[in-house]
């Protein structure tokens, strides 16, 4: 148990670090370009993408079905933020996946999931990280699972990890109770540092309740700001 909390804090101070860097050559980098005149081109987020499989070895979803919320992760973040998303891959894993990462639990029992070891098979499969030496733009790890414990369709551990959950049922769009491609972005705003807002018109509003009670996908500026510091975020070049 104490060995698993200093590895998830140090994994929190580690990234907290190099977003604060990284949030400080960005504003170096804007006043500069704001004294000589330059336009700076927007910011890249790189995404990959994890199916998991049953008991049985049967992938959750086909991959095409997440095209969608993909899509609409690229244009949120694009028209609210300028950052561009980039899939790196969407990778089905064959092996059958053990039940405690086919059916997590979410929020704060995740978080206790995590620091015991049980999120040992997300890491695993998830695009490798070493806060170590990771240099800025290292990719954010969407992770597609069965079941999420409670009401809860998607979860990120936030600064303390590289990846998030979304249940499968999201992309399904024969389940139009549960299709809702609006979870996926929310969550990587939250790998991004974002937290929740009470404005239900904003992306990271709390609640999303399909099919006639979606939240919105605005961003607010300081929003913005957040998502623009990002360890995760590459910075646009000047034009």
């Amino acid at each position: 148990m104490l060995s698993g909390l200093v590895r998830t804090a140090s994994r929190a101070i580690g990234g907290l670090t190099l977003d604060l860097s990284s949030g400080a050559a960005r504003a170096v980098e804007a006043a500069q370009a704001a004294i000589s005149g330059e336009v700076i081109g927007p910011a890249t987020l790189k995404v990959a993408v994890v199916i998991l499989s049953d008991e049985s070895g049967r992938p959750l979803l086909d991959p095409d079905a997440l095209t969608p919320a993909l899509d609409l992760a690229g244009a949120v973040l694009t028209a609210e933020s300028g950052i561009r998303v980039r899939v790196t891959g969407i990778q089905v894993i064959t092996e059958p996946a053990p039940a405690r990462a086919l059916d997590p639990r979410a929020n704060k029992r995740l978080l206790l999931d995590d620091v015991l070891g049980r999120t040992e098979f997300y890491r695993r499969h998830s695009a490798p990280v070493d806060l170590g030496t990771a240099v800025v733009g290292a990719p954010i790890t969407v992770i597609v699972v069965r079941n999420i414990a409670g009401r809860v369709t998607g979860c990120s551990l936030g600064i303390s990890a590289d990846w998030v959950i979304v249940q499968a049922s999201l992309f399904e769009r024969e389940q139009p109770h549960t299709y809702d491609e609006t979870v996926l972005v929310h969550e990587l705003g939250h790998a991004l540092n974002l937290p929740h807002h009470r404005n239900r018109a904003n992306l990271m509003f709390p609640a999303s309740s399909p099919p006639g009670a979606i939240r919105g996908t605005t961003l607010q500026s300081w929003q913005t700001g957040v998502l623009q510091s990002n360890r995760h975020v590459i910075p646009g070049i000047s034009v």
